[in-house]
Parts: C-alpha cells; structure tokens; sequence
C-alpha cells in the first residue's frame, strides 16, 4: 500500500509534466484532454505522498529511507531542471533503478533485513525494464521530438534502440536463469521473440511497428503479472476485480476497450 502511494503520486506527476506530449501522442487522455483538472491532479498526488510518509514511519528506518529514494528518483524523473526523462541513457537507468531495484528492495525489506546481495538478486529485473523502458521511448519518438524532449530512443535511432533492448532483454534472461529466478526468467524469455521481431523489422521495412512494440512492452508486465497472481491466489482476486472496474469505467466513460495488450 505505502509503495502504491508513493508511485501513484509519481506517475500523476509524470501526467502532468507530459501533458503536452500526450497530447501529441495521443495517449494518457485524463489530464492532456482536460478530464481531470491539473488542480485536483496536484492535490491527489500530495495526499497520496503525505499518505505513504506517514505510514512508513512505522516502520524502520531503511525501509524510509528507500521510501525516500524512490520518491526522489520519481520527482527528478518528471521535474526540471533534472528531469530525468528528458535525458538520454539515464532516463532508462532511472527507470531500470526504480521499477527494477527500488521497488524490490522495498519489499525485501518488509520481511528481510538490509543485505547487499540483494542488488545482485535484482538485477535481471533492472536490465528486463530497462529493455522495456527503451520502446516505451520508441513510439513515443514523433512527440517527444516535437516537445522537444531528448530520450534514449531518439538519441540511439530507432534501429539502435531496438537493437539495445533485444540485448537487454538478452541479459536479463541470463542473469534470470543463473539464478533461478522464473519469476523474471519466463516473462523476459517468452517476450524475447517480440523484441528480435520488432528490432529486424525496423531494419528490413526501415520503420516502427506500433502496434507490435507496444506490444513488446507490455506483455513482459502482463505475464509478470500472471505470474504473480498464481502464487499469491488473494492478489489474483483483487486484480480481476481492478481490471473489470477498469474496462467498465473506461467503456461507460468514453467508450473505450482499455486496458489492452496493444492498444496505443
């Protein structure tokens, strides 16, 4: 629940400094097309921040600590004069660290004490998100060159970029299998395919595939997901009911299909 606040704070922040480029890419449509007010998109965030401080005080001392880190890597992601998006390399480094090791770390040190070896433990998860973060920055290179932000994808070219990702992906899948970790192992292996896919058609049709780079990176987290909800049957249940609410919400409000795997 503390993390949930802490990235739910992060991401409305992330909304709101992206305004203009969702506008251009037409996604993320709530705060870019007007739905929610930028006012109330403040004053969630503070409340879900102050939330999460507050609970985390019960707890020990590292454990805020990392809370704290994660908070400022979210902040100097979105926020100048950092803003960490808006910087190439580092943008996928800020996400790896943060959705692949902060966040594990975070829940390491709800039930274990502070150890070193548990960066090592992470890494496979660090380099799969980062794969994953790099084509996120693919489809989104048209508006970020017009809102003239400076990411890894347009700083690499599409073919490089994609090219780096399979790689990644590549190293994860290594590092997972050395370690016997399937939890990563088998979303990054199954996902592998649609990487190599994207990347040679990018060099043979010299163009990008929407559809199926999104696809490529959302289908890691999907099957992460899955994974996850058959070891712990109570999580299982409440993501069926979040992503029912979701798809009826969204249908009911403006008549979309969403969430979906490809869609984008």
């Amino acid at each position: 629940i503390i993390y949930t606040f802490i990235m739910g704070g992060v991401y409305i922040l992330n909304q709101i400094m992206d305004i203009e480029t969702d506008q251009i890419n037409k996604k993320l449509f709530l705060l870019s097309e007007g739905y929610i007010p930028v006012r109330y998109a403040y004053i969630e965030m503070v409340v879900l921040w102050i939330l999460a401080i507050l609970l985390s005080l019960k707890l020990s001392v590292i454990f805020l600590i990392f809370i704290g880190i994660s908070l400022i890597i979210g902040v100097f992601y979105s926020l100048p004069p950092i803003k960490l998006k808006g910087k190439p390399i580092l943008d996928t480094v800020s996400n790896g660290i943060g959705y692949g090791v902060i966040n594990f770390s975070i829940g390491w040190l709800l039930f274990r004490s502070f150890e070193w070896s548990m960066f090592y433990r992470f890494l496979p998860y660090f380099l799969s998100i980062s794969a994953v973060f790099i084509n996120t920055t693919i489809v989104d290179i048209e508006g970020d060159r017009r809102a003239k932000e400076f990411t890894t994808a347009i700083f690499l070219g599409e073919n490089i970029a994609y090219i780096i990702s399979a790689i990644l992906m590549i190293g994860a899948i290594i590092v997972a299998f050395g370690l016997k970790d399937f939890i990563c192992l088998i979303p990054a292996a199954v996902s592998l395919p649609l990487f190599i896919y994207v990347a040679v058609h990018s060099f043979v049709k010299n163009r990008v595939h929407r559809k199926l780079t999104i696809a490529s990176f959302r289908l890691p987290g999907l099957l992460f997901t899955l994974i996850t909800a058959l070891l712990y049957p109570l999580y299982f249940l409440c993501l069926i009911v979040v992503l029912v609410g979701m798809r009826i919400y969204y249908k009911k409000r403006f008549g979309l299909s969403y969430p979906t795997l490809a869609g984008g």
